[in-house]
């Protein structure tokens, strides 16, 4: 059953879902009235011309000019209604995929597994990229930037500005309205990686502008063309007549040589200028929403984009020949791309990347706003570690356990159990509660007081079969990366039943050592193992070490879980119990 407060947020997502159904519905009617109007103007246009040409006049010559203007007037406010309708279009789905997402837990967007990192001191055991993991549930983004920083974000965390990027959150989680806008103009791009490659690849070549001679004789020629064909023609001067065709000659012959030029420059760049005004729309979203961000970015984005919009009509020679004959239009277009990389091409991708950077804090703001009951952990420099009511926040309220622990005077907790007790799951609920606490998130808890620590986890290893190394190797190379990071700092510390791939008396050997030179480097953590003489090092080390267990009970025959925390260590065993019920033995 949804609490109060889910069902809230679920009802403000039907709202909109409703708004922008009515908006569609408004736009798609204004869409299909100017679709008629365009074509009842095109055949005025054809009507009018028609009339000139079989008896030309001035009042039909003002007439034929004025439906021509309105057509193309019709064509801009169409193609804005068509972009606005593609925005309301884009919110239906966001709203149906957010309402999907919340009644029946559907995941949505791009789990982020192109992201993983081999060896990640974390994100492999506590499922932070891939299928149903933390990223999944997170992203909202749609940019390959965007998912590229939420994953770093989440990977390689920074202590440094929690307290900035929770206030960020809190001041945008309320502003659903604003948060679909955005997010509904950034799906409208299109990138990739091979983008951004090319992009960066553009803006790092060098420029070199026009002489000054050559844009003089850019203007010029076409001028004294203009004049010899217009007096020659018209007074039958063949001097100029000659001139003419001379400068038709080498105007022509001029505009060729820069074609290679202009084609070399956009390189890349067919029908990018698409995605670029996208990118602008973005940008003056951001300008709008947060007044300290740079004012010129998305002006200066939106005149990149009509600039390879313009070159790339270049190829169209019906057009470009007549038009650059008579005034080398595309050669100054091509001037003004390269006076615009040699001032802004240093800043694009900055500029773009702002785009990605707020796809991501809105993909926090809507795992805020979707977790009402979540809670802002508030920060201590103690080095303690207090949980009040936590669970998992990745699984749905209604089946989720919560317990309370504290580190603090007793730094590590030994933590016993039977099989399907909850120890892995309540050592991720922990893993994941300090890694949003470290990003700016709130946490799945009633209340919290972190002092932020970075996260060393051992808890799921694979054999490596490319390399040879097998899963005890590889859980010694992880223990010897989690000490030699304690040696820096000490940090938050999660361990499962470690040395799994050795025999009993070594295993219970080697795991009270470990926990020996953890204490010793002051970490703070949880270890979960099976064997309860290695609880017994808590009377040598009564101030540091607590006995903590998850118990399982066997009633009327049958195995029971509640997935409580409680004191001490675990005197249930039900893999016997198991084994017989399934009559494996008897």
């Amino acid at each position: 059953m949804m609490n109060d407060k889910l069902r809230m947020t679920t009802n403000s997502y039907k709202e909109k879902l409703s708004e922008a159904t009515q908006q569609y519905l408004k736009l798609t009617k204004q869409y299909n009235q100017i679709s008629f109007l365009r074509l009842a103007e095109m055949l005025l246009i054809i009507w009018s011309v028609y009339k000139l040409i079989k008896a030309p006049s001035v009042v039909m010559g003002l007439f034929c000019m004025l439906t021509i203007v309105v057509f193309l007037l019709l064509i801009v406010k169409h193609k804005k209604i068509s972009a606005l309708r593609s925005i309301a279009q884009t919110k239906i789905r966001l709203n149906e995929q957010e309402i999907a997402f919340l009644e029946q837990h559907t995941f949505f967007t791009d789990n982020g597994k192109d992201f993983q990192e081999e060896n990640h001191p974390y994100a492999y055991d506590l499922d932070i990229l891939g299928e149903h993991s933390l990223y999944h549930y997170l992203n909202r983004t749609h940019t390959f930037l965007g998912r590229k920083l939420l994953a770093e974000r989440l990977l390689s965390p920074s202590s440094e500005d929690i307290i900035n990027t929770q206030e960020q959150i809190k001041a945008l989680t309320p502003d659903l309205s604003w948060r679909q806008t955005f997010t509904a103009y950034a799906q409208q791009i299109d990138d990739s990686k091979d983008f951004y490659i090319k992009l960066r690849t553009w803006a790092g070549s060098t420029v070199k502008l026009l002489s000054k001679t050559m844009q003089y004789t850019l203007i010029v020629l076409p001028i004294f063309l203009i004049i010899s064909l217009l007096i020659g023609y018209g007074n039958d001067n063949e001097l100029l007549k000659s001139v003419g065709k001379f400068l038709i000659t080498l105007n022509l012959l001029l505009f060729f040589s820069f074609i290679g030029k202009m084609t070399k420059e956009k390189l890349g760049f067919e029908r990018t200028y698409t995605m670029l005004y996208a990118f602008k729309e973005c940008i003056a979203q951001v300008e709008a929403r947060f007044p300290e961000k740079n004012k010129q970015a998305s002006a200066k984005i939106a005149q990149l984009s009509r600039l390879l919009d313009d070159l790339d009509n270049v190829s169209n020679i019906l057009v470009s020949i007549p038009l650059n004959l008579f005034s080398f239009y595309h050669v100054h277009r091509y001037q003004q791309l390269l006076q615009w990389k040699a001032q802004y091409a240093s800043c694009i991708e900055e500029w773009l990347e702002s785009v990605g950077e707020t796809e991501v804090l809105c993909s926090f703001a809507n795992f805020s706003y979707n977790n009402p009951e979540f809670v802002y952990p508030t920060l201590n420099n103690d080095y303690k570690i207090a949980f009040e009511a936590v669970g998992h926040p990745l699984i749905p309220s209604e089946h989720r356990i919560t317990n309370d622990i504290t580190l603090g005077e007793h730094a590590f907790v030994l933590l016993t159990g039977s099989n399907m007790s909850g120890k892995s799951t309540f050592l991720r609920t922990l893993g994941v509660n300090m890694l949003l606490t470290l990003v700016g998130l709130p946490v799945c808890a009633r209340k919290a007081n972190i002092h932020p620590l970075r996260l060393r986890v051992s808890m799921r290893l694979a054999d490596s079969l490319n390399d040879g190394k097998s899963y005890f190797f590889a859980e010694i190379n992880r223990i010897q990366q989690i000490m030699e990071t304690l040696e820096d700092e000490r940090c938050f510390v999660l361990l499962d039943e470690v040395l799994r791939g050795t025999n009993s008396e070594d295993k219970q050997y080697g795991t009270i050592k470990i926990i020996e030179r953890l204490l010793s480097l002051q970490a703070l953590g949880v270890l979960a193992t099976h064997d309860i003489e290695v609880c017994k090092l808590t009377e040598q080390y009564p101030h540091q070490l607590q006995n903590k267990c998850f118990e399982s009970d066997i009633t009327n025959g049958e195995l029971t879980f509640d997935y409580k925390l409680r004191e001490g260590v675990c005197q249930n065993k039900n893999a016997t119990f198991l084994m017989k019920k399934l009559g494996i033995i008897r």
